[in-house]
């Protein structure tokens, strides 16, 4: 997925609503979380695995998106080159460098504490809480899930508020870490159904204004 953050949101809610076996009907846009699921009263947030020195290109998709190509200031076009997305004119997303060598696991246990801090200090809660986190790893086999799944247990153990499932995206697998019932489970995505995916959040991404309240009801 692209660094665009609602994007990314209905990604992560459209791929669970296709792939998620406890999934009900429907979401519904939100702000901390990001949805509000009331059939099966829960939250669910969605982040990416990223660092604070990767906050740059999202402060800069904050200030630019939407913008007309010819709008973005030129040092944009020497800084990230071909990594700038744009869709009919306009700048949308800045896609993933490739060639960085990252530890996937170290930003995701990064991101987990700070989205953990703040389900413990400003989300709305619901009965149960998830956390969707794209991880962009170049090769799965990077992504030591089980570690991943004890360390997040590990770390929410003596938290007031915790999360009840964690979504690990590592591309053509989310890794579902289920803490109701302390178990983790993979879902490999069938053949073309990430291609569906994509088009499918694409498509609901510039169709609707998605203002707090609106239903993601496919």
């Amino acid at each position: 997925m692209a660094y665009e953050k609602l994007l990314n949101e209905i990604y992560a809610a459209v791929s669970l609503k296709y792939l998620w076996k406890e999934y009900k009907p429907y979401f519904i846009k939100s702000e901390s979380p990001d949805w509000i699921n009331e059939a099966m009263d829960f939250g669910l947030e969605v982040s990416q695995a990223l660092l604070p020195h990767d906050g740059q290109e999202e402060s800069f998709l904050e200030q630019y998106l939407g913008c007309l190509k010819e709008e973005l200031p030129p040092q944009a076009f020497d800084k990230y080159k071909d990594r700038l997305n744009f869709y009919n004119g306009r700048f949308w997303a800045i896609l993933p460098d490739c060639t960085l060598q990252q530890d996937y696991a170290f930003k995701a246990k990064y991101r987990f504490d700070r989205k953990l801090d703040k389900l413990n200090a400003n989300y709305v809660h619901k009965r149960y809480n998830g956390l969707y986190l794209f991880l962009h790893p170049k090769d799965e086999s990077e992504i030591d899930a089980r570690d991943l799944f004890e360390y997040m247990w590990f770390t929410q153990e003596r938290r007031q508020k915790h999360f009840d499932w964690v979504f690990l995206n590592c591309v053509k697998k989310i890794w579902v870490c289920n803490y109701v019932e302390n178990i983790i489970e993979p879902i490999v995505l069938p053949k073309n159904a990430e291609n569906f995916l994509n088009t499918e959040a694409e498509y609901l991404r510039y169709s609707h204004d998605w203002e707090n309240g609106t239903e993601l009801n496919l």
